[in-house]
């Protein structure tokens, strides 16, 4: 499973996180576009140049009830901890995610991307 890190200085990382950690972390505005971050050992990049980051932290997630007690289960099949029954089907219901509030605009920009180099005219 990959592991994610983010660094708002040199020197000071955090991490590592799941990537359900790290969508947690930009809803709650603690990671912002501008906000380097890595994946096991890649390079350091903001995080509004890794591909669909922004759009799967405000995706709708599903939640599941246990059909005995209505109390929120992992996806079936799991064992309930309310009620301590097995649950092999439940019905998932969409939960929305509240956008991230910080600094939306280091989401939505466009970052230039660098020249081609030019290859020299044929003789």
């Amino acid at each position: 499973m990959a592991q994610w890190f983010y660094r708002i200085q040199v020197g000071r990382e955090q991490g590592p996180f799941p990537s359900s950690r790290l969508l947690e972390l930009i809803r709650s505005g603690e990671i912002d576009g501008e906000t380097e971050v890595r994946k096991d050992d890649s390079v350091w990049v903001p995080a509004c140049q890794i591909n669909g980051l922004w759009q799967a932290a405000v995706k709708p997630g599903v939640a599941f009830k246990c059909p005995f007690c209505s109390s929120e289960i992992e996806r079936p099949p799991t064992k309930c901890k309310a009620c301590n029954k097995q649950v092999t089907k439940a019905v998932g219901q969409l939960v929305p995610h509240a956008r991230p509030t910080a600094n939306v605009e280091s989401w939505t920009k466009t970052q230039p991307l660098p020249e081609k180099p030019k290859a020299p005219p044929l003789q």
